[in-house]
């Protein structure tokens, strides 16, 4: 998809933006307001009022600076994406010169998720929820696929240097893997430990989750109010607001609009619910729950007789394309209730069993392909699947990407088959 050209107000605007480093740079201390509200609330919470109390400056300073909460976003995107290149440049020329910050690609990877829920936890939170966002519009999606045009450059260099065979092929599964398990990661607050346990294969998921089953609060969806019509409405109700959520719509998320999509009278949701919060936390669960049923139903494995790698590959790519072609919007939706986890502890159990789901059906894909397959495999393809389709939906689902399905499942599938990972045993 071509980059939409900057309007003439957008170009005014570039040019009043200060370099990066000035003293008191407002732009800045804007961004990282920006950067703080997207990982503690999310795109929601990114206004130019909240951005302005956050950053300390003037209501006027945002707005001067940016006409829309997308120039804002846009503009922490870039400056994350800076951040990161630097790191990776940094990282390149120390190992070129003998002093590796990692040894092998592994290490980097690992280094990389466990950061992700420790120093650079609130930047990773905030960077996957703008990836979300910028699926919304065609403008996002240009961002999004400049911002892995740079990173699949820097990883492709990176890789050479670890001397990888044959970097090209690697590099978007990397990259899609390391996505995947930043998803896992963020979502269930995982510690650096529990990380290394799971790369490693010592502990499985289901053993690291289990320290997260006392933290799930009971749903408010069965509390003591009457049965009956009272909770077919409340059924109504939680079903009009999974409906917003999933066509990512903002109107759509206030008592009133959620009243009328269920077509209940305007009192209705504040009489079933405390508050709306108290909604959306119900409904995200349904989100969750809904995305685990359309994934694992289109991932019923097919007759033992016709599987071999290369049917194996074009099953899995042909999941993967449905569900970005036919489940985008709500698999958006399952994301973002994933990342809300990070922020709620009381959601993460709930999560941890999509996960656990999720975990177990890639786990039977495998079985019917090789013997030699590990839970660790099916985690990690899991991870590499769930990073693609985030890569996809964020980046506009380009012909030419989604034709490259095939070709990324089908090496790391034949790697599985023979007992390692291209990425993680490298």
């Amino acid at each position: 998809m071509a980059a939409t050209k900057p309007t003439k107000v957008e170009r005014a605007r570039a040019r009043r933006l200060p370099s990066r480093g000035q003293p008191g740079d407002a732009v800045a201390r804007i961004a990282k307001a920006v950067v703080s509200l997207l990982a503690s609330e999310g795109p929601g919470a990114v206004t130019h009022r909240r951005v302005a109390d956050a950053a300390g400056v003037s209501l006027a300073s945002t707005t001067y600076y940016y006409a829309s909460k997308f120039e804002m976003i846009a503009d922490a995107q870039k400056r994350l994406l800076d951040d990161y290149v630097e790191a990776f440049e940094r990282a390149k020329r120390r190992h070129r010169a003998g002093e590796p910050v990692v040894r092998d690609l592994p290490e980097l990877v690992a280094k990389l998720v466990k950061n992700a829920t420790g120093r650079h936890g609130r930047d990773t939170l905030a960077w996957s929820e703008i990836m979300l966002n910028c699926a919304r519009d065609p403008r996002g999606q240009a961002l999004a696929q400049a911002w892995y045009d740079r990173l699949q450059a820097v990883w492709r260099e990176l890789l050479v240097e670890f001397g990888a065979e044959q970097p090209n092929a690697l590099v978007n599964p990397a990259i899609d893997t390391v996505v995947g398990l930043l998803f896992v990661a963020v979502s269930l607050q995982l510690t650096a430990e529990e990380v290394d346990d799971l790369l490693d294969g010592r502990r499985p998921l289901a053993a690291i989750s289990a320290r997260l089953l006392p933290a799930r609060a009971p749903s408010s969806f069965d509390s003591d109010r009457p049965a009956g019509r009272s909770r077919a409405t409340r059924g109504r109700i939680i079903d009009a607001a999974v409906t917003a959520l999933e066509t990512r719509d903002p109107a759509g998320l206030s008592f009133t609009t959620i009243a009328q999509r269920a077509r209940l009278t305007n009192a209705a949701p504040a009489y079933h619910f405390p508050t709306l919060e108290a909604l959306l936390d119900l409904a995200n669960e349904e989100v969750t729950r809904r995305m685990v049923g359309r994934s694992i139903a289109m991932m019923e494995p097919p007759p033992a007789e016709k599987v071999g790698l290369a049917f194996a590959a074009d099953l899995l790519a042909a999941i993967h394309i449905r569900g970005v072609l036919e489940c985008g919007a709500a698999d958006l939706a399952g994301y973002s209730a994933w990342l809300n986890a990070a922020r709620k502890p009381a959601h993460r159990a709930g999560v941890s069993s999509a996960f656990l789901q999720f975990e177990a059906a890639f786990a039977e894909y495998l079985s019917i392909l090789s013997d030699g397959a590990s839970g660790r495999h099916a985690l990690l393809l899991m991870a590499q699947f769930f990073g693609r389709s985030v890569r996809m939906l964020a980046t506009g689902a380009r012909t030419v990407d989604l034709a490259g399905a095939r070709r990324d499942f089908e090496g790391v599938i034949a790697s599985i088959r023979a007992g390692t990972h291209p990425v993680l045993d490298a």
